[in-house]
């Protein structure tokens, strides 16, 4: 009987599955190779791929916007930052386009959305329900 071990980006929601590894140390092995890598955040440990590895290691400068986006709404509750406006960009691409609607979601839902992992639904239900002076950033 053959089986497969998926690992799924916390970021960003992409996948990686093989039929080939017999464990999950040794799909992490494999991975590793295709720069998926392990990253602290927010005191968790969390599984990131190649491309969200690249962007959060990428030089940036706190508080500025990123000089693509327009601002509006849902990128001003869920931050000016890379995680912000993929997240935010993640929503749009869904349809959702506001925060009305953007609070009917739970994190389970948030994470069905394609574009959207463990570690961003969290990260927009605890922005949309911080104060809004702590959004600023």
């Amino acid at each position: 009987m053959s089986h497969s071990i998926t690992i799924r980006c916390d970021i960003c929601g992409a996948t990686h599955s093989s039929s080939a590894a017999d464990s999950v140390g040794a799909l992490r092995e494999v991975i590793v190779q295709m720069s998926w890598s392990r990253a602290r955040w927010d005191g968790r440990v969390i599984d990131m791929c190649g491309g969200c590895g690249a962007r959060e290691m990428a030089s940036s400068v706190p508080g500025r916007r990123c000089g693509s986006c327009e601002g509006g709404e849902l990128f001003d509750a869920l931050g000016h930052d890379r995680i912000g406006h993929r997240l935010a960009n993640a929503l749009l691409r869904a349809g959702i386009d506001n925060l009305e609607l953007l609070s009917g979601f739970s994190a389970r839902q948030l994470r069905d959305l394609d574009g959207i992992g463990a570690v961003s639904a969290r990260h927009a239900l605890n922005r949309l329900h911080s104060a809004p002076n702590e959004r600023r950033s």
